[in-house]
């Protein structure tokens, strides 16, 4: 088994992986087959001042990497990196330096394309297995919309639409981690058409600020981001961050007819959902979904449990323990940062909106 150390105890460390890697944790023990080995070490400067996480004996907090040190054995840890992006690099060369080679890192992966080159650089020095957060891509809802494209049921795929948005507020005004809103939602979104419509280039991107009261927020508002992939498909990224209610969903556009996934909105609900539909109407949908022997989506309404990041967590670490985790992950991972660096220097020499809209 082996052990997580979670850096960083913002919403997506202990809201996200410590949470996720306990039920992991009950899970597979209950089956038999135990996977990680609690308790999760947790590790923040603000730990002394935190509620108390996870029940006793599942989770232990500190304050200092080097009190860490005391719980967790490097050579038998996994690191999960959820620090802000701007402090990535230094934390994972100090981690390399103190003997930790398995790692998962929360996107973005890097905040600049030096960065992203330094850190290659230190994975391939030091040898790291390094994995990035990618559940877009490994859950079951994708893997759907995966199958429909290669298995041509509606033609050949032309345009995808990814719609990501939130009311994001409190957290913007309390954190300065995400210096604009490319950084919060649009990785996943990013990762995901690069996955499903093959490597691309920006055509163009856009943020605008976040107005709340008598404050804005400048870049924080929300994000646009256009791609032309090389397989012809045409992606539109939108992201708002100010809109008053959650949607996470995508739409792809066929050459005979649609597909509008619907990814689950939070942790209190792991049900996905995925409508296809032929252009051609003329025969009656079921009211149902159903899939053909080769896992391809047929025309309906397909609702399904999707806990992409407790499956992803669980892959992740069946990787490590076969030394292959990072293999094909971190590919995409450096593909998703490129383009989002590339995102960030455009918006960087374009005025940015004060409003924006989807």
């Amino acid at each position: 088994m082996l052990q997580p150390l979670v850096v960083g105890l913002g919403r997506s460390g202990s809201g996200l992986h410590l949470n996720t890697l306990v039920r992991l944790a009950r899970r597979t023990a209950a089956t038999g087959d135990p996977l990680v080995a609690l308790p999760a070490v947790g590790c923040d400067p603000r730990a002394g001042g935190m509620r108390p996480l996870g029940m006793p004996g599942e989770v232990t907090a500190v304050t200092t990497l080097e009190q860490a040190l005391r719980y967790v054995d490097p050579a038998t840890a996994v690191v999960h990196v959820c620090t802000p992006p701007r402090l990535r690099y230094d934390l994972l060369a100090e981690l390399a330096g103190h003997g930790f080679r398995r790692m998962i890192v929360e996107k973005p992966l890097a905040a600049s394309a030096d960065e992203l080159d330094a850190l290659i650089r230190l994975r391939q020095e030091a040898g790291l297995d390094l994995v990035a957060v990618a559940h877009w891509i490994t859950s079951r809802l994708t893997d759907r919309l995966r199958r429909l494209v290669r298995g041509g049921r509606l033609g050949s795929l032309r345009r995808i639409t990814v719609d990501q948005h939130k009311p994001r507020f409190v957290r913007s005004l309390a954190t300065d981690g995400h210096p604009s809103a490319l950084d919060v939602e649009i990785p996943h979104s990013l990762a995901l058409a690069l996955d499903l419509a093959g490597p691309a280039e920006l055509r163009a991107a856009r943020c605008w600020d976040l107005r709340c009261e008598d404050r804005a927020l400048p870049r924080l508002g929300g994000a646009h981001v256009e791609l032309e992939h090389r397989s012809g498909v045409v992606t539109l990224l939108r992201s708002d961050l100010g809109a008053p209610v959650r949607q996470r969903s995508v739409v792809c556009e066929f050459e005979g007819g649609t597909a509008t996934a619907h990814f689950p909105l939070s942790e209190d609900d792991d049900h996905a959902q995925l409508v296809v539909a032929p252009f051609d109407r003329g025969t009656a949908a079921p009211s149902a979904g159903v899939l053909d022997a080769d896992g391809v989506p047929g025309i309906g309404h397909h609702v399904f449990r999707d806990d992409a990041l407790t499956d992803f967590l669980d892959g992740a670490y069946r990787g490590f323990a076969s030394k292959a985790a990072g293999v094909g992950n971190f590919p995409l991972a450096c593909a998703t940062a490129r383009l989002l660096c590339a995102a960030r220097e455009h918006c960087a020499v374009t005025p940015h909106s004060r409003a924006g809209s989807r």
